[in-house]
């Protein structure tokens, strides 16, 4: 990757283009999908990732990003990406590019409570189950190995291996999506952007916490977890 890097910045200086790392313009992420999800606190500010041939976040490759990368200097457009907030006990944890979601480490299941309230919207299962019009709040008791809120951009990975439906990439919407859900009690569910879910456990069982990958700590029936759609929009390079 050190020597991608140099290569990449002697392309940048090549085409007038100077590196920083105060007020940057472009970001460039070498790496993968991981890499563009630990570091995407550059807010309001264009990615640009090159990755393998199996990333889904990444819009170039190690082979390809040459070409690619010289018509983004040349017009750069920017792609919106829906991003989630969420709280645990009122206190505010960073924003998700993938998705927010608690499971048990442990070969068991966990008890789950999920509330989504919302505003005269139409909510509606990815198969068609579960409807629901006009309704302002939604009450769900089901058990599962852990549930999942999932963004578009997130939506081909762990959330479609939880047979979550995979999402235009522009889409306002997210998903709730059960992690082995017992008996398939519960069905992936699409949720309008405008959505709010309260996520709570009862029982024994500590859960992990995870945002995309990251920031784990323990989740249990003492906590409460709050997810929303973030108002601030994460920014691509539109190739």
């Amino acid at each position: 990757m050190a020597a991608l890097r140099q290569e990449v910045e002697k392309f940048l200086c090549a085409h007038g283009v100077l590196p920083s790392s105060k007020k940057p313009q472009l970001v460039i992420t070498i790496g993968g999908d991981g890499t563009v999800l630990y570091h995407k606190r550059h807010y309001g500010v264009p990615y640009f990732a090159i990755g393998s041939n199996t990333s889904f976040i990444c819009q170039s490759t190690f082979a390809n990003w040459r070409n690619k990368l010289a018509r983004t200097i040349a017009s750069l457009r920017t792609e919106p990406r829906l991003m989630l907030s969420c709280s645990i006990d009122g206190r505010k944890m960073p924003f998700s590019l993938n998705e927010i979601g608690i499971r048990n480490p442990e070969p068991r299941v966990l008890s789950l409570h999920l509330e989504v309230s919302r505003r005269g919207a139409v909510m509606a299962t990815c198969a068609g189950r579960q409807t629901a019009r006009g309704a302002q709040r939604r009450h769900y008791a089901f058990r599962a190995d852990g549930l999942l809120f999932c963004t578009p951009t997130g939506s081909p990975a762990y959330c479609y291996s939880c047979d979550g439906k995979q999402m235009p990439k522009g889409s306002s919407c997210y998903q709730a999506v059960a992690i082995s859900p017992f008996r398939r009690t519960f069905a992936p569910t699409m949720l309008p952007g405008n959505a709010r879910c309260t996520l709570r456990l009862s029982g024994p069982e500590r859960a992990k916490f995870f945002i995309d990958g990251h920031c784990f700590r323990p989740f249990t029936s003492k906590n409460t977890l709050k997810v929303w759609t973030s108002e601030k929009p994460f920014l691509f390079a539109k190739i």
